[in-house]
């Protein structure tokens, strides 16, 4: 019995590893600054698409009540559009399941530069780690 606790304990530290990696993926169509919809290389000959929520990150929001807000949300949804256009495919790390059905949170990259790190150097997003959201406008 404490032979199978330990490999059942074992197997639950290892599994993650193993299951979430990095993936290959195509890009679909930018959500909005940080969300992407993607169609990610989960298997050889298997694809399935899904939508990204970029992790440790968050733009303004383009449905916002303040319109200085939604204007940034643009620019930031028009940033994320630049970085993907031109690129065949992206990788995507980090990966976690999200709070919303069929959405996950994950880290995307292109030639090892990394979207929501560029999001923030450039204003369009800040760090988040999850709670309260700080305002966009003052």
């Amino acid at each position: 019995m404490k032979s199978v606790i330990s490999k059942t304990a074992l197997l639950l530290y290892i599994v993650p590893v193993l299951v979430f990696a990095d993936y290959k993926a195509e890009v679909v169509r930018v959500v909005d600054g940080d969300t992407i919809k993607l169609n990610v290389h989960i298997w050889p000959g298997l694809t399935q698409q899904i939508s990204l929520r970029l992790a440790g990150v968050n733009t303004p929001e383009k449905r916002a009540s303040a319109e200085c807000e939604r204007l940034a949300a643009k620019k930031a949804a028009e940033f994320t559009f630049w970085f993907l256009e031109s690129v065949e495919s992206v990788t995507v790390t980090d990966v976690k399941l999200g709070k919303y059905a069929g959405r996950v949170l994950g880290k995307i990259s292109v030639g090892g530069v990394d979207l929501g790190q560029a999001l923030i150097e450039t204003g369009h997003a800040r760090p988040y780690e999850g709670g309260h959201r700080a305002a966009w406008c003052e």
